[in-house]
C-alpha cells in the first residue's frame, strides 16, 4: 500500500493539528519534471501497461521532452510561484484522471491532496504502485513529504471534503453537475480559487468530399483514430465523440464504408466486457422506446450501433453513447453545425478542414461553447489547458515587483 495513500483519521489528525505544511515553488520545476521523468520510465517497465492504451499514453505524456516544451508558454521573467495547496476530487470513469490532475498541481509548484476513486481498476493499481517506488526515494522526499492521495466514500465523509476545503487555496474538482454544486456549496478561504470539470459532451466533424478522395488504407488509418478517440475509455470521457457530422453532399457509401472500416477494427481489437454488452444494448433499447429524434438504427454486429438523428432538435448535449453507440446527421455546410453547439461543448475533433476554415467557423458564429478543435485521433489527449483554464497559470500566482 502506497504510504502517501492516508486514512480518513490520519489525514483528519494532520489537519486539526496544523501540522499540514505546504511546499510552494515554481511552476515547471526541475524536481517536478524529473520526478515525471522517472515516473514515465518506471511505468514503461510494467508488462501490463501496454493492454491499456491509457497508460502507453501517460508514459509519452510525462517525458521530459514533452514538459520542457510547455516551459516555451510560461515567462521565465516573472515571479510566478504555486499558489500553496491544491485539493483535487477525481471522477471514478477514468481511471488515469486522478494522475493527472496530481501532475498539474505538482507542476504548476504546488502541494497536493488528491481524492482519487475509490473504484479498483487495473490502471489504478499500476499507477500507485509506480508512486510508491517513486516516493520512497531519497531525492523525492521532499514531494513525499508535502503530497498526499485519499480514498473515501463523500456520502460517509463529508465533514472531511469541507475539513479539507477550509485549508486549501485551490479546488480542482472533476465530475458530474451534481458533484460541482455539492462542492460548490463547502466553504473555502476568500483567496481559495476553484477549477470545476463539470459534465461536458464532445462531438466530430467530417469533411465528405474530402473523404471521398481517400484511399482504403487512409480511410482505415482515419478509422483507426476515430476508435481510438472512441473506444479506448469507452466513450466515458467528456473528450469522447458521441455524435459524427458529416458535413458535404451525403454519400451513403462512402459513409457506409467508414463505419464497415471502424466495426472491422473493433472487431480485431476491443474486448467487450459483458457488462458493457449489457449497458450498450440496454441504452440502444432506451434509444427506440424513449427518443421520438431517431428515425433509422443501424448495428454491425455488437461492434457499433449507429442512429440516425432527424434534424428537428437542436439541443444534443443530452445525447450520450456508451462503448460504440454513435449518432450521425448529416449538414450541409460546417456553419450549420454551430446550431448544436452549447455551453456545455467542449471537443470537436475534426477530419478535412483546414485551420482558415475552422477559424472562421469560430469566429462567425460566436460560439456559447467548444473549448478545444483538434483532429480525429486527438481527442484524449489531455493537456494544460484544458477545458477553457491554462493550468499551470490558473493554478499559479504572479509576484509583481515595480
Amino acid at each position: 500500500m502506497l504510504d502517501n495513500i492516508l486514512k480518513t483519521n490520519h489525514l483528519k489528525k494532520i489537519i486539526q493539528n496544523k501540522s499540514f505544511r505546504s511546499v510552494i515553488k515554481k511552476p515547471l520545476n526541475d524536481l517536478a519534471i524529473d520526478f515525471l521523468e522517472e515516473f514515465s520510465i518506471e511505468l514503461k517497465k510494467s508488462k501490463i501497461v501496454y493492454k491499456y492504451p491509457d497508460l502507453v499514453y501517460l508514459i509519452f505524456w510525462c517525458r521530459r521532452a514533452k514538459i520542457e516544451k510547455l516551459k516555451v508558454n510560461i515567462n521565465i521573467n516573472e515571479n510566478r510561484l504555486g499558489r500553496g495547496l491544491i485539493f483535487h476530487i477525481c471522477p471514478s470513469n477514468i481511471p488515469t484522471n486522478f494522475i493527472y490532475s496530481f501532475f498539474f498541481g505538482l507542476l504548476s509548484g504546488n502541494s497536493n491532496i488528491v481524492k482519487m476513486p475509490s473504484a479498483a481498476s487495473e490502471q489504478k493499481k499500476v499507477i500507485l504502485k509506480v508512486l510508491n517506488i517513486l516516493l520512497k526515494k531519497k531525492k523525492f522526499a521532499n514531494i513525499r513529504e508535502s503530497n498526499f492521495f485519499i480514498e473515501y466514500d463523500y456520502n460517509n465523509e463529508s465533514d472531511l471534503t469541507s475539513q479539507i476545503s477550509a485549508i486549501t487555496d485551490g479546488r480542482v474538482v472533476w465530475g458530474s453537475d451534481k458533484t460541482i454544486n455539492q462542492i460548490k456549496k463547502i466553504w473555502s478561504p476568500e483567496r481559495c480559487i476553484d477549477v470545476m470539470f463539470s459534465d461536458r459532451y464532445s462531438l466530430s466533424v467530417i469533411n465528405l468530399n474530402k473523404l471521398k478522395k481517400l484511399n482504403k488504407n487512409n480511410l482505415k488509418i482515419l478509422a483507426n483514430k476515430f476508435y481510438y478517440d472512441s473506444y479506448s475509455m469507452s466513450q466515458q470521457g467528456c473528450n469522447s465523440p458521441h455524435f459524427l457530422f458529416w458535413v458535404g453532399s451525403k454519400d451513403n457509401k462512402i459513409q457506409k464504408k467508414f463505419w464497415d472500416l471502424l466495426s472491422e477494427i473493433v472487431e480485431n481489437k476491443h474486448d467487450f466486457k459483458e457488462i458493457q454488452i449489457v449497458d450498450k444494448y440496454t441504452k440502444l433499447i432506451e434509444n427506440i422506446l424513449d427518443r421520438n429524434d431517431i428515425k433509422n438504427i443501424l448495428t454491425k454486429k455488437n461492434n457499433i450501433y449507429i442512429l440516425d438523428y432527424k434534424d428537428d432538435k437542436k439541443v444534443i448535449e443530452d445525447i450520450r453513447g456508451n462503448n460504440g453507440i454513435f449518432y450521425q446527421l448529416n449538414l450541409k455546410n460546417l456553419s450549420e453545425l454551430s446550431k448544436y453547439i452549447t455551453k456545455k461543448c467542449q471537443t470537436m475533433t475534426y477530419f478535412g478542414f483546414n485551420k482558415d476554415e475552422l477559424q472562421n467557423f469560430v469566429l462567425s458564429n460566436n460560439l456559447e461553447g467548444l473549448d478545444r478543435i483538434v483532429p480525429i485521433g486527438k481527442a484524449l489527449d489531455i493537456d494544460f489547458n484544458w477545458d477553457g483554464y491554462d493550468l499551470i497559470k490558473t493554478l499559479s500566482r504572479v509576484i509583481a515587483i515595480s
